[in-house]
């Protein structure tokens, strides 16, 4: 039976990196009442796992967590879970089974300052779940108090508003929606001035704190601008798709969501069409939509 939506999953593989999803995930807790699962996937096609049972694995892994949630504070009703397969099936099925609010995984990438790239797992883990997915590399000390949507004003930006709405009512969090624009002609534009006033409407009515803020590219690439202005305004999350809301499906992370998500030293949380569009039915019947964003549908590409 899947739970009331209120529970975190943290996959662990108990290296260091798991450490810092455990602190994320006892903060947020605090905030959202539910259980935290701490999740091993024991890799069927191994090296490791070839040379000994799943039995002899599980019981093995089992006691580890029992030893983690106790060096780590962590609440009696945490629950502990071993399943066997592909790390990223196993995450987003087990995510799927308890009906999990998020996600939550820190990298175990080696990052460089020549290239950052993302971990096999977490990619997949973004690109196919149905529920969101908050990447760490750094944490900070508030918890969805500033959350930063960067949004494309020539796109759909729907059921990012949707979720960016969703996040604030629940946990009543300042919303900061930032674009970054090619020129001083697209900033005054008819339709860049019309779109941004059909968003700070929908905030308004929903009774939500927010901020526009419109940048002009220069010399930057567009998610550095994001970046810069996220580092500037003690932002603590980052709210962004990772697909075109107007695509069925990618199997790949977009370009500027891509940099986003590696290169931010906040936390990310990761949406793509299907986690964005399994909202709480309690939290998105109190939307009030003046100008019926969220009750149209974005168009699919034919193939």
């Amino acid at each position: 039976m899947k739970s009331a939506k209120t529970d975190l999953l943290v996959p662990v593989d108990f290296k260091i990196f798991s450490l810092k999803s455990i602190d994320y995930a006892k903060r947020l807790r605090q905030l959202v009442k539910g259980k935290i699962h701490l999740l091993h996937v024991i890799e069927s096609q191994s090296w490791w796992g070839s040379m000994f049972n799943n039995e002899e694995l599980e019981k093995n892994a089992i006691k580890k967590l029992e030893i983690l949630r106790k060096e780590q504070n962590l609440s009696e009703d945490t629950v502990l879970s071993v399943v066997s397969g592909k790390s990223y099936s196993g995450i987003i099925e087990y995510a799927h089974k308890i009906n999990a609010l998020y996600i939550i995984m820190a990298d175990n990438y080696p990052f460089s300052d020549e290239e950052k790239m993302l971990g096999s797992t977490l990619s997949q883990v973004i690109i196919k779940a149905d529920k969101p997915v908050i990447s760490l590399t750094n944490t900070e000390e508030s918890v969805f108090k500033n959350v930063v949507v960067p949004i494309d004003l020539n796109k759909s930006c729907r059921l990012q508003l949707y979720n960016s709405i969703a996040l604030a009512l629940k946990f009543h969090s300042k919303i900061h929606l930032v674009s970054v624009l090619f020129g001083k002609r697209e900033i005054s534009s008819k339709r860049t001035c019309e779109k941004i006033e059909k968003y700070s409407k929908a905030y308004r009515e929903n009774g939500i704190d927010f901020t526009v803020q419109l940048l002009l590219k220069d010399e930057y690439f567009a998610y550095k601008s994001i970046l810069k202005y996220c580092h500037e305004n003690k932002v603590d999350t980052v709210l962004i798709m990772t697909h075109n809301e107007a695509a069925s499906f990618d199997n790949y992370i977009g370009a500027f969501a891509q940099h986003i998500i590696n290169e931010a030293t906040m936390p990310v949380i990761s949406i793509n069409n299907t986690s964005a569009s399994e909202i709480d039915s309690k939290i998105s019947g109190t939307f009030i939509d003046p100008f019926g964003i969220f009750t149209k549908k974005p168009k699919t590409k034919k193939n």
